[in-house]
């Protein structure tokens, strides 16, 4: 039997935990008329599953006939893509009959010059085609993974409200890390997006992954009892990525046995790959990015030595006062690196987070 975990970045996985039927609200959402859902922002950490809800909510929604899916990247060809999709869907429908290349950009090797013509004239093309699809009764959902402030997304989005306001069918789903995002919502153009729904990616409940271990290496014949299952649980604090992440290399590993029986000496002996490769894969960036007054909070927080930090020690040991303290501890709870944890307490959100600042510290002395 294959690894059912992927912890690959990008793909969707074949275990997809279930987030208190997430997916089928958004899906129900966009389906009603006048929802908040019509125009949402999706943000997590880095490995939080992202790029999983959005794609599991579009492909659900592309098995309904009346929903045309456009997925885009935030780069130089955003709008000209659009508009090569839904013409594409245009055709595919039998909507129009005749194509004009130049404006539909179905020809091969299209022009920089007709490219600055589609984006000059985006909100009228972009207008035509919407009105064609929702006379028919179609329903547009434009979706956009690892969003960050970009003046095509502010051109975008800025028309997007137009349409809006014109009661076209047409949705938006956007994606990105905390950060991006509430740069994108403070935008001075793109202040309607503050009202946007926002879909926060907390961590995964205990049940949902104990349940998930237990079935899954039960099912292929594995013993595991409650206890090492629990053990398991708790290396993942919830977070997404960690989830994939560790059951595939305890999968490897059990395979690798010559018992079908996985205890915690199983879980211990793939710990040190599982904690690198979470280094390697999402701390080094989370960490990279931070500010340097970040990090001198987060350092904080390892040198008090404890699971949960009083924002007063933190205060202590940077020798900064309370309202300072608060800027911080606001900025990393938002950025979803650390979480309170009991009245004037925090602690780190992400999995063997504190072992890397320690591990970055030491290396800063040399």
């Amino acid at each position: 039997m294959e690894n059912p975990f992927n912890p690959s970045f990008g793909k969707m996985p074949s275990i997809f935990l279930n987030r208190g039927s997430l997916t089928q609200r958004i899906i129900t959402e966009l389906n009603r008329d006048n929802t908040p859902f019509q125009t949402s922002l999706i943000y997590g950490q880095r490995g939080s599953g992202k790029t999983t809800l959005m794609t599991e909510v579009s492909d659900q929604l592309s098995q309904d006939d009346k929903w045309i899916i456009v997925n885009l990247v935030l780069d130089e060809d955003l709008l000209t893509s659009l508009i090569n999709q839904l013409n594409n869907s245009l055709i595919s429908l039998h909507l129009i009959k005749d194509i004009d290349l130049k404006l539909s950009f179905m020809g091969i090797g299209v022009e920089a010059s007709v490219n600055k013509q589609i984006i000059d004239n985006f909100q009228v093309v972009f207008q035509n085609i919407l009105e064609k699809l929702t006379k028919k009764g179609y329903k547009v959902l434009l979706c956009i993974d690892e969003v960050h402030l970009d003046p095509l997304l502010e051109k975008l989005a800025s028309i997007y409200q137009i349409m809006i306001r014109k009661n076209l069918n047409v949705s938006l789903l956007m994606a990105g890390l905390p950060e991006n995002v509430s740069e994108i919502q403070n935008d001075n153009v793109l202040t309607f997006l503050l009202r946007a729904n926002r879909i926060v990616l907390n961590p995964l409940d205990v049940e949902s992954i104990k349940n998930s271990y237990f079935h899954i290496f039960k099912k292929a014949g594995y013993q595991i009892d409650l206890e090492t299952i629990l053990y398991m649980t708790k290396q993942t604090l919830g977070f997404a990525y960690a989830f994939q992440l560790l059951g595939y290399h305890v999968w490897n590993e059990a395979q690798n046995q010559a018992k079908k029986e996985i205890t915690k000496d199983t879980i211990n002996n793939v710990l040190d790959t599982y904690l690198s490769d979470l280094n390697r894969n999402v701390y080094f960036k989370v960490y990279s990015e931070m500010s340097q007054k970040e990090k001198e909070f987060v350092q904080a927080m390892v040198k008090a030595k404890t699971k949960k930090v009083k924002s007063k020690t933190i205060g202590q040991i940077m020798n900064k006062n309370a309202n300072y303290i608060a800027v911080y501890r606001r900025k990393l709870i938002d950025d979803q690196i650390i979480k309170p944890n009991g009245y004037g307490y925090v602690s780190f959100l992400l999995p063997y987070f504190d072992k890397y600042v320690e591990q970055e510290m030491i290396l800063e002395d040399f």
